[in-house]
């Protein structure tokens, strides 16, 4: 029955690489897809830690990740082409476009950036999932890793017309961490609060406070927030409140799960508060440096 999964996951994988190359992937349809592969393969999973007579665990994580890895390498590549090329067509130097031309450039640059979004969080969830993600602590300052988010999320809040605010004291414990994973975990709830604030006077703030060695990151925002039965779905693999503010935004809801994963990985544990109507506050929490 593992082999079964296994197989039927390839062969979609397959089929959905080889629609890429020759151009004919439907947007659309990219998540659902997605989303059977990643069924199928737990569903493997399950079967095999429930098999007595399967393969060492460890071997089959890596046939897995490697498997993913090179699926989702050959669907980034023509996915790069696209965007290069919608990039270069709304160049002026190629002539002037039609308003309606426009409009269909701008269609492809924002489908091929979902599209490679969805497959760079997908590709993270599969390596978190099958524990192949490489995690490259150093020594870091807190300020640095907040001052890389806000480089990255500023161009979302302007966009959104969101006030994103940083609050980074003195004196924080040094981390021993892989800035770049904790990056990415901030980056997945920081956006998460500035998609899903009220279109008038959203407001989010990335603060930070240290107790002994301990450092706690805390992202409020002042948004919808959740009720006690969308709290306790949070960061279950493609979960997405019925709210039409979520709804509205065509996420993945692998965006939780992937900073929830990350936090593990890293050793720390996510801690969240938060009242329907009254925003939400996640705490990341983290042991710094001795």
């Amino acid at each position: 029955m593992t082999d079964d999964a296994l197989a039927q996951a390839q062969t979609l994988l397959t089929e959905l690489t080889e629609a890429a190359r020759k151009g004919q992937i439907i947007p659309i349809r990219l998540t659902g897809q997605l989303e059977a592969i990643g069924q199928l393969l737990e569903q493997a999973h399950e079967q095999h830690a429930a098999s007595s007579d399967s393969p060492d665990l460890e071997s089959y994580k890596q046939d897995i990740g490697g498997m993913l890895s090179h699926g989702f390498h050959d669907l980034r590549l023509p996915l790069t082409s696209i965007r290069g090329y919608g990039d270069m067509l709304g160049n002026p130097v190629m002539g002037e476009l039609t308003d309606m031309q426009k409009q269909f450039v701008g269609t492809i640059r924002t489908n091929t950036k979902r599209m490679e979004s969805l497959l760079g969080d997908v590709s993270d969830m599969s390596k978190i999932y099958n524990g192949i993600l490489k995690v490259n602590p150093k020594m870091e300052m807190f300020k640095n890793v907040a001052q890389l988010v806000e480089k990255a999320m500023r161009p979302t809040a302007t966009e959104l017309n969101r006030t994103f605010e940083l609050d980074i004291p003195q004196g924080l414990p040094l981390l021993n961490v892989d800035t770049e994973l904790l990056v990415k975990a901030l980056n997945k709830i920081v956006e998460n609060a500035l998609r899903y604030c009220q279109p008038e006077g959203g407001a989010i703030r990335l603060g930070a406070v240290g107790e002994g060695n301990v450092l706690h990151i805390h992202v409020q925002d002042n948004g919808i927030g959740m009720t006690d039965d969308e709290l306790s779905k949070l960061g279950t693999l493609y979960f997405r409140s019925d709210n039409e503010l979520v709804l509205g935004y065509k996420g993945s809801g692998l965006g939780i799960p992937i900073a929830y994963g990350i936090m593990q990985l890293l050793g720390g544990h996510v801690h969240v508060e938060t009242q329907p109507g009254q925003g939400t506050t996640f705490t990341l929490s983290l042991t710094g440096m001795s």
